[in-house]
C-alpha cells in the first residue's frame, strides 16, 4: 500500500549525475541559489565535449546569478528598512482619531482614539477602544478636539485673583 504526503505534495526524479532517485518539493514557486548551481552543473556535465558550451553562454548565466543574488539582498533591505519605518512612524498615532476597517463592526469600521501602540508579531500595532488593530486598516486620521479651556466665574474679577495668589 502506498501513503502520499497531502500536505506536502512532491516529485521524484532521477539525479543525471548520480542515477539516483531525489524527491522535491512541489509547493515551491522559486527557485533558489542552490538550484540555479545544480541546473549549471548538470550543463556542464551534460554538454557534449565536441561542442561545450560557449564561454559567452557561460558568462551570461553567471552575470544572471550573480544580479538574482543581488535583487535578493535589496529585497530584504528594503523589507528591514520598511519594518524600521513602520515602528518609527507607529508612536505618531498616539492620541489621533482614527477611522479602521473592523470587519466584526456593524457598517465595516470603527472611529476612535489611539490609546496606544504595541508590538505585535515584529510589527507595530495600534490599541483603539481597547482592541489591537494593524496600522494598515487605517482609513482615516485627525487630530482629537482641542479641550475647552475652563470658564472662570464672573462674580471674581481679576485683581481679586491676583490677591489670593499672592497671600497664599
Amino acid at each position: 500500500m502506498t501513503v502520499s504526503n497531502a500536505t506536502n505534495p512532491s516529485t521524484t526524479a532521477t539525479d543525471p549525475m548520480t542515477g539516483l532517485a531525489k524527491t522535491r518539493d512541489v509547493g515551491q514557486k522559486t527557485l533558489g541559489a542552490d538550484d540555479f548551481m545544480k541546473i549549471l552543473m548538470t550543463q556542464l556535465t551534460a554538454q557534449d565535449p565536441m561542442n561545450p558550451m560557449k564561454d559567452t553562454e557561460f558568462i551570461a548565466q553567471m552575470a544572471n546569478f550573480s544580479s538574482l543574488e543581488q535583487m535578493r539582498g535589496l529585497s530584504q533591505s528594503f523589507t528591514a528598512y520598511s519594518s524600521g519605518q513602520q515602528m518609527a512612524t507607529a508612536p505618531l498615532y498616539l492620541g489621533c482619531e482614527v477611522t479602521v476597517k473592523d470587519p466584526s463592526s456593524l457598517n465595516g469600521e470603527i472611529k476612535g482614539k489611539v490609546e496606544s501602540v504595541t508590538v505585535k508579531n515584529g510589527s507595530p500595532a495600534l490599541v483603539i477602544n481597547g482592541k489591537t488593530y494593524d496600522p494598515k486598516l487605517i482609513t482615516n486620521i485627525s487630530l482629537p478636539p482641542e479641550p475647552i479651556a475652563p470658564v472662570v466665574p464672573s462674580s471674581i474679577d481679576s485683581s481679586t485673583l491676583a490677591q489670593t495668589t499672592t497671600t497664599n
